[in-house]
């Protein structure tokens, strides 16, 4: 376990106790909804059914069960508890709360259990719909427009910003060869200035992304993952994938490759990078891994120390709310707090890709914070704004020339 902070430095965990936070509406509006769009997925049975209404239930208004005796990860789950199996699930975690419900879903439709449900990806459907997507290689033909390698800050500009914006459909609005300062302008903070310089100093990098969603995103993020290989940013790239279906959206290894074919059957600099993708699959410059930690309901602090020496065998990209809440904690954060001081105890050099939808923030300017309070009461989760935040020290790293 990396530096865990001492639990009388922190600010009150968010829990699911508030009717009016963020948190309390996922367990009692997001998840019943979840659940009723699942039922009408699969030809489910009256004991799938069952499970996840009363799943839904528990969790909005009972008391925490533990995993079965035969479940394969209950020992796992049993050193993950902190002590909140037993309790109220409204006096738990919300980190921890929410990924336990996810883990309790695939108890409930079968997914680890012998039969016709083993291993079925419950959230396939949903993916399945966002690749088959008619307006897809319209949205992505962007990319016969990047910017030339007359100008490698601009192209790596665009390709960062895809990877930041890859989940909205307007993604081809955004960025144009001309640039991408519209972008930005959404931007309640970005390093993306110094992540460039920290790459153009220190290439060829050792890059680990950490995903968040598959589908467009995931689209995306192979597109930077090309580029950085491409420009000898990148001496090899490694995706980190959940190891089990997970938080609806979230890309497994089946995942990689469905995108990654999605992405070859694109016409132009789109196929081109999927083709080139494939092929650094094949060469091992660009390799796939996962870990049970990536399910973990636990805060990066917590990194087992075969995962804490990977990501620190080079420089990290982590994408998306969750890992961002699990790197500075799921916490009432004051949003001023510095993004590095949250972030220096990662092994590696890091740097976070998040649209917000989730209430933690950290590493916003005071002047930022009174001005989106004045403007919007929802902004730390309506997905409207952005960031890009870095913690870069190379020291440590051991693929950082």
């Amino acid at each position: 376990m990396l530096g865990a902070p001492r639990m009388d430095s922190l600010p009150p965990a968010l829990t699911l106790e508030d009717e009016e936070s963020f948190a309390w509406r996922v367990f009692h509006q997001r998840h019943p909804e979840l659940i009723r769009r699942l039922n009408c997925a699969h030809p489910y049975g009256p004991e799938q059914r069952e499970a996840l209404s009363a799943l839904v239930e528990e969790s909005r208004y009972g008391v925490i069960a533990g995993l079965p005796e035969d479940a394969p990860d209950r020992a796992l789950w049993q050193e993950w508890d902190l002590g909140h199996v037993g309790t109220p699930w409204k006096k738990a975690l919300f980190l921890w709360a929410e990924s336990y419900f996810y883990r309790r879903l695939l108890e409930a439709v079968g997914y680890f259990a012998p039969g016709a449900w083993n291993g079925v990806d419950p959230f396939a459907p949903f993916k399945t719909a966002e690749l088959r997507s008619p307006t897809l290689d319209v949205d992505f033909a962007w990319l016969n427009d990047m910017p030339s390698s007359a100008d490698p800050q601009a192209s790596f500009d665009a390709a960062l910003s895809a990877s930041l914006y890859g989940n909205r459909a307007d993604l081809g609005f955004r960025l144009t060869a001309a640039g991408t300062s519209s972008s930005h302008e959404r931007l309640v903070a970005d390093d993306s200035l110094q992540l460039w310089q920290f790459l153009t100093d220190y290439a060829p990098v050792r890059m680990t992304f950490v995903l968040d969603n598959g589908g467009r995103e995931l689209l995306s993020d192979l597109i930077l993952a090309d580029h950085l290989l491409v420009t000898g940013l990148a001496s090899e790239v490694v995706l980190h994938t959940k190891p089990f279906p997970y938080y609806v959206s979230d890309a497994t290894t089946a995942d990689v490759g469905d995108c990654l074919r999605r992405l070859t059957e694109m016409s132009g600099e789109p196929g081109a990078a999927g083709r080139r993708i494939h092929q650094a699959a094949a060469d091992g410059r660009m390799r796939i891994r996962t870990h049970p930690f990536h399910c973990a309901p636990l805060s990066f602090h917590h990194l087992p120390k075969d995962l804490a020496d990977d990501l620190g065998a080079g420089a990290t990209i982590f994408k998306g709310d969750l890992n961002y809440g699990r790197i500075v904690g799921d916490c009432a954060w004051d949003p001023t707090r510095p993004f590095h001081t949250a972030a220096s105890y990662l092994p590696g050099p890091a740097a976070v890709l998040r649209t917000l939808k989730s209430d933690v923030i950290v590493g916003l300017s005071p002047g930022c914070v009174r001005d989106l309070n004045n403007r919007d009461a929802d902004w730390r989760v309506n997905g409207n704004h952005a960031l890009v935040q870095a913690a870069l020290d190379p020291r440590g790293a051991t693929g950082v020339a």
